[in-house]
């Protein structure tokens, strides 16, 4: 084999989703979204350090320094651990607890080439995080030369910056796979998972849109399914998951005007001495900050490595007597509460708005455009709560469904037409993560 070539041993099931090249039963998971309540929240019974509040949320801190360290920008943006591996701090031990809550004892799988990949959002981003120190070019941000529009068409200002505030329209998948294979393969994880660590920022939307994962053309919702999407309002403690071959963001423009910024605001201590380090911890307590773990069965990541050892003395140790931090999967953890919506306009709810945002930027002329039902999603933001929105299929027309494909020059592209189109594009799909 030359320095160029790269042995791939990969099998996909008629989902697209990885099998074992050993053969054996197909994976049987749930793939549906849905909401649940981590230990970490605080109406989840039961609950970490039940009998101390002061405690929990002292923890909870620790994480999300743990976070702002892992957010560095000098350190990788993903990290593995096999679901064989011991946790070695307890950013590990959540990130095997997602695997082990979503992945029964009695799934079929290759532990060998299973595991769970991790890794942190935080917005707004830190002085040393990852967004705040390599979207900068020349001492511009990134929007400056990469703006995206708003739902009227106008170019978003600094202040609105979809990156900035949230993230971008994008799948999980092998990132360094699909730039080796000229930006056409996409494989995905099983199941994409959020969970919130603080009650602040953009909801996340999940679409049930997808890719092809050979070829990178858009793959609308099969048979007589309808559009779908699941909105997860952060929430401390709250842990979403859904499948991982789908579209997915978190754009601050479905927050009310100026919820974000009152969000981030910060009252600074008055006293000097205690100052610096109060306002540390109010800062991080006033971000928006997500724990994400993908959970990849029989197929490991090309260049998804643990987390480096250097680092570990930083981090929050694993602890004995903590032995379940997110999930004890000996109890039931409570699913949330999700409302149901209808995206529709004169379809049983009129008051929908369309909102417009770029699949990813970076030089893509993909604008994915949505009708929803922004009152009703705003009434579950300052709730902390979940929407479900569905378009009913409309057979006469070209399953556009209140979810479109659009190109920056406002013409409407069939769903047809948008499958020509996205093999030409999909090289342009830049590398993001997920919410």
């Amino acid at each position: 084999m030359s320095n160029n070539e790269v042995e791939l041993q990969l099998k996909l099931d008629t989902e697209g989703r990885t099998v074992s090249t050993q053969g054996g039963d197909i994976p049987k998971l749930d793939y549906s979204s849905r909401t649940v309540l981590t230990l970490l929240a605080d109406e989840s019974e039961p609950l970490l350090f039940s009998d101390n509040t002061e405690k929990r949320l002292s923890f909870i801190d620790d994480l999300l320094f743990d976070c702002e360290i892992t957010d560095c920008a000098l350190l990788p943006r993903t990290f593995w651990i096999n679901c064989q591996d011991r946790p070695r701090c307890a950013m590990e031990q959540c990130a095997l607890e997602v695997f082990k809550h979503h992945v029964p004892n009695d799934t079929a799988f290759d532990p060998d080439t299973s595991g769970a990949e991790w890794w942190v959002q935080i917005r707004p981003s830190p002085p040393a995080g990852r967004y705040n120190l390599l979207t900068k070019t020349d001492g511009k941000k990134y929007n400056d030369t990469h703006s995206h529009k708003t739902s009227s068409g106008e170019v978003a200002d600094e202040d609105d910056d979809l990156e900035a505030s949230g993230i971008c329209f994008h799948w999980d998948k092998d990132e360094d796979l699909r730039l080796m294979m000229g930006g056409n393969m996409y494989i995905h994880p099983h199941i994409s998972t959020v969970t919130y660590l603080t009650s602040v920022g953009a909801p996340t939307l999940a679409l049930n849109y997808r890719v092809n994962p050979l070829t990178g053309e858009y793959m609308s919702p099969q048979d007589e399914a309808n559009f779908e999407a699941y909105v997860s309002c952060p929430k401390r403690g709250k842990h979403l998951s859904f499948d991982g071959r789908y579209l997915h963001a978190a754009p601050k423009d479905l927050m009310p005007k100026g919820l974000f910024e009152d969000q981030i605001k910060i009252s600074p201590s008055d006293d000097v001495k205690e100052s610096s380090e109060m306002n540390k911890l109010l800062s991080r307590r006033h971000r928006r900050v997500t724990f994400l773990v993908n959970i990849w069965l029989n197929y490991k990541p090309f260049n998804v490595d643990p987390f480096p050892e250097s680092m570990m003395d930083k981090m929050t140790k694993v602890n004995e007597d903590i032995p379940f931090i997110l999930f004890n999967d000996g109890v039931c953890h409570e699913t949330c509460h999700v409302k149901p919506e209808i995206g529709n306009c004169g379809q049983g709810n009129s008051k929908t708005t369309n909102m417009k945002w770029p699949m990813g930027g970076c030089g893509s002329k993909e604008v994915i455009s949505m009708d929803l039902p922004l009152e009703s999603i705003h009434n579950e933001v300052k709730s902390n709560g979940n929407i479900r929105v569905t378009w009913e299929r409309n057979v006469n027309t070209d399953r556009d469904d209140g979810v479109r494909i659009l190109v920056q020059d406002n013409d409407v592209l069939s769903l047809q037409k948008a499958l020509q189109l996205s093999c030409e594009q999909t090289c342009k799909r830049p590398k993001t993560d997920s919410v």
